[in-house]
């Protein structure tokens, strides 16, 4: 039954593709006029790694990204990967193209509730095409920790960034559970995701999460069926969400180092037709 609802899932995708359909938090985040308001001393990249709390809002006219790979043999090797992760995040600002398509059966028999998700997204530019504009200080901007590689970039070919200033709160984020504040002009999501074997897919899981939560905001339908089966009658409902985001940046992350999950705090805009 799994297997067929996956497969189902995947071909109403597909359909949604080929018919062409694209077309929050706390007072922690405050809007700011400034971004050179607040004095504050940056910590090293290390001990942003350490602290769990991981901020990496836009600055000095360039967005500020993580790339993450496993350790490797070959360190080098290691920070190409690590590299290619953050081209990844760069080509996210230049936009992304978004589907998900989420599946209820409800009926009379205890089989006859089922529900499962699934979604696409598809980056609008070649991941290559930003390696080379990423710029990074071997000395200062690389923690191996943890079974991990990470390199913090800035990335300059950026056009449009938010301005806010963020203040912690008592331990956890509280955009973490409250998402009740906006920063004007973006739309804001978080993203939570559990581990997944390793930071790097535990990341991507996380904010991913935050883009796919934005589609129905975007563009979304419903439809419902009823089957008819042998035990009786079961109701589908089929919700499918789509559109295209551009300027997208993960500005903070929280890391739950006690169950290794991580939480995403993400901006983006609906990018125009």
């Amino acid at each position: 039954m799994k297997k067929f609802f996956t497969l189902f899932l995947e071909s109403v995708l597909l359909f949604a593709s080929c018919a062409g359909i694209e077309n929050i938090m706390q007072k922690t985040v405050v809007p700011a006029e400034d971004s050179q308001s607040q004095k504050t001393t940056d910590p090293s990249f290390e001990e942003m790694y350490d602290s769990n709390y991981w901020v990496t809002k836009p600055q000095g006219g360039a967005i500020t990204v993580l790339g993450i790979a496993g350790r490797r043999s070959n360190r080098e090797e290691a920070i190409t990967e690590a590299l290619a992760d953050a081209a990844r995040k760069a080509a996210l600002y230049h936009g992304v193209r978004g589907e998900s398509a989420a599946v209820l059966n409800q009926g009379s028999g205890n089989l006859d509730y089922f529900s499962d998700f699934d979604y696409r997204l598809y980056l609008l530019n070649d991941v290559e095409n930003y390696i080379s504009d990423l710029v990074f200080d071997r000395n200062k901007d690389i923690v191996e920790k943890d079974g991990s590689v990470l390199v913090r970039v800035q990335y300059f070919g950026v056009s449009d960034i938010p301005v806010y200033e963020t203040i912690l709160g008592n331990g956890t984020p509280a955009w973490v559970s409250d998402y009740t504040a906006s920063v004007p002009g973006f739309l804001i999501a978080v993203g939570y995701s559990k581990n997944r074997g390793s930071l790097q897919k535990t990341y991507q899981a996380s904010y991913e999460n935050a883009i796919v939560s934005l589609l129905p905001r975007l563009s979304s339908r419903v439809s419902n069926e009823v089957i008819d089966t042998e035990g009786g009658k079961i109701t589908r409902n089929i919700s499918i969400s789509s559109g295209v985001l551009e300027n997208v940046m993960i500005l903070e992350t929280w890391f739950d180092r006690k169950i290794n999950a991580l939480w995403t705090l993400v901006a983006a805009k609906q990018k125009a037709p």
